[in-house]
């Protein structure tokens, strides 16, 4: 490729500025936008070539792309586990089992911040991998408040008592009157 600013330059207009589309496709071609890159048959060097040149890598025929860069592949799991974690810890049914996939969250999460400082750019996702990490953490808290109440509720009420009977009938009745008595109060 020759100097856009050279007098001898044949693609050089006369009395004028340079013709900039001549320098700006470096895959070759006819140097025109509406080729693209890579078509006709005029050779360009390929800048993209060597030297790792600003992400860019050479594909088949020599041309030019822009290479895939690093993602963070983790974030997104942390994210999801934490979602679901966060789900269970606020449904009726699984809050009390919540931590389980809150502690699997917490840890892919860990793993996935981890990384993200290793990698530059926006493939970092730090921002997915906080906010599992977060969501993780509140499904968390969230079983452990429920375990804690239970267990204050079981206590205060005589409950306790109401398990040690082996008829599933009146340990029913049992509960049922405790739980009543309870409220009550």
């Amino acid at each position: 490729m020759s100097n856009p600013f050279d007098q001898n330059d044949p693609n050089r207009p006369t009395g004028g500025q340079p013709n900039y589309d001549a320098y700006r496709y470096p895959s070759g071609g006819d140097n025109t936008p509406e080729a693209g890159y890579g078509g006709g048959t005029t050779p360009q060097p390929d800048y993209g070539a060597g030297y790792g040149g600003a992400g860019y890598g050479v594909g088949p025929g020599g041309s030019t792309w822009a290479m895939e860069e690093e993602k963070n592949r983790v974030a997104p799991w942390a994210l999801g586990v934490g979602i679901v974690a966060l789900i269970g810890g606020v449904s009726i049914l699984f809050s009390g089992f919540a931590f389980i996939p809150g502690l699997i969250g917490l840890i892919i999460a860990i793993v996935a911040i981890v990384r993200a400082r290793r990698i530059p750019g926006p493939g970092r996702r730090m921002g997915m991998s906080v906010a599992g990490l977060i969501l993780s953490l509140i499904a968390i808290v969230i079983s452990i408040l429920f375990w804690v109440f239970a267990g204050f509720i079981i206590n205060e009420t005589g409950m306790m008592e109401c398990f040690e009977i082996s008829d599933p009938a009146q340990q029913q009745t049992c509960i049922e009157n405790s739980f009543n008595t309870w409220l009550d109060s």
